[in-house]
């Protein structure tokens, strides 16, 4: 009988490695030569000793003997415990040598390397679209197959991601954990607090490319747009008077029902919403004396009332002679000719491209810079331009407007669709 002595004479001739047993060594030596003779029935992978197959096919049983005395988390294998244990120690032995980013895991920090090598070698078969991770393309997959297997068992409304769906909970729950520093309002989302700070901030990287207009927010410069667009899907029931957004419609209906809740203590004055108040506390103040009897916001001059009248009236005297589209404003109405015209005057200093307007070449300048201020308060992803945030978000709502005229599949976007047809066009030619 071999007994060990804690000696190793038993070397391996192909790269040095010293064992105490010679069963150990012959094991090692498989290795050398690739032979993999344990092979699982479920899923046919093959292994070199038993003892590995025997733990792989308790990972397809679902055994987990290893349990974290920290946070219960359970693992098949102990030495997928041990590394789970460093995480809680916040042991971090692997360094990037670019950005000197650690890792607890080997193969986390390989990963992590291969963000700096741009290697992104999962690519979608529907759109193209390559990924780092394995896990990315799959979940990626899920959107192509209009997966969302994460149910709110309060609202119904379904997600793609067990993030995207657990930040859904918290905000039914109430909780909101991240709180200005400032004015100590809370917020349930990261994304919806950094959004907040701008305010205080002053920043306002939204910009109208039609009116050169600047807002905090690209949600509200969406809407913005909508007045650009004439889009009004928003009726009143009463009057039919129409509205871009949903909740001035809401407001709007106060007025039917006189229903005016915000008082001034000055004089006494009621109205139907607080920010009109606000203005109207200005016109006190001697900041502001031209004062709109329809919404209450004032004005320095005379002149803009009129201009702000004439938008309440819905007044567009300023017409286009090419397209006939109208405005309220003549400004706005040059820069509209401008398109026309072709007159591109604002370059862009890095690639020569020339825009109508500065605030497109704005917008233009952030793909260069690879800023990316419009940041997606379900799931924090953040886009270069506000349409392909809005893109996203259709996403997120379940839109899809894109339909397959061969099979009915609904898309939520064109490209996608555009890779659907492919497999049809494939399976006409096989």
């Amino acid at each position: 009988m071999n007994i060990p002595t804690g000696v190793k004479n038993h070397e391996c001739a192909v790269c040095g490695k010293a064992f105490t047993r010679k069963g150990h060594l012959k094991r090692h030596m498989e290795i050398h030569a690739s032979v993999k003779h344990q092979e699982c029935d479920i899923c046919g992978k093959a292994f070199l000793h038993k003892r590995s197959l025997k733990l792989h096919v308790e990972m397809h049983a679902g055994v987990k003997n290893y349990k974290c005395v920290v946070c219960g988390k359970a693992f098949t294998q102990k030495g997928a415990l041990q590394l789970h244990m460093k995480i809680h120690a916040g042991i971090k032995n692997y360094h990037c040598n670019v950005c000197e980013k650690a890792f607890t895991q080997k193969g986390s920090l390989g990963l992590h390397m291969k963000i700096h090598a741009g290697v992104k070698n999962h690519e979608c078969y529907v759109c193209g679209k390559p990924f780092l991770h394995k896990g990315h393309l799959k979940l990626h997959m899920e959107v192509h197959a209009g997966v969302k297997n994460q149910e709110c068992d309060i609202c119904g409304k379904a997600f793609l991601h067990k993030r995207s769906f657990k930040l859904h909970i918290e905000m039914h729950a109430g909780v909101k954990n991240h709180k200005c520093v400032v004015c100590g309002k809370a917020f349930t989302h990261k994304g919806s607090l950094n959004r907040h700070i701008k305010i205080h901030a002053g920043i306002k990287n939204h910009d109208c490319n039609v009116c050169g207009k600047a807002f905090t927010q690209k949600g509200s410069l969406k809407l913005h747009m909508k007045i650009h667009a004439s889009i009004q899907n928003h009726d009143c029931n009463i009057c039919e008077k129409a509205f871009t957004r949903k909740r001035s419609l809401g407001l709007h209906m106060k007025i039917h029902a006189g229903v005016k809740n915000f008082e001034c203590d000055v004089c006494g004055k009621p109205f139907t919403q607080k920010s009109h108040l606000k203005l109207h506390m200005e016109v006190h103040a001697g900041v502001k004396n031209q004062e709109c009897d329809i919404c209450g916001k004032a004005f320095l001059h005379k002149r803009s009332l009129e201009l702000h009248i004439e938008m309440h009236a819905g007044v567009k005297n300023h017409k286009c002679v090419v397209c006939g589209k109208a405005f309220t404003r003549k400004g706005s109405l040059k820069r509209h000719i401008k398109i026309h015209a072709g007159i591109k005057n604002h370059d862009c200093n890095v690639c020569g491209k020339a825009f109508t307007q500065k605030g497109s070449l704005k917008l233009h300048m952030e793909n260069h810079a690879g800023v990316k201020n419009h940041e997606c308060d379900v799931c924090g992803k953040a886009f270069t331009l506000k349409g392909h945030l809005n893109l996203h978000m259709e996403m997120h709502a379940g839109i899809k407007d894109h339909e397959c005229d061969v099979c009915g599949k609904a898309f939520t976007r064109k490209t996608t669709l555009t890779g659907h047809m492919r497999i049809h066009a494939c399976i006409k030619k096989s």
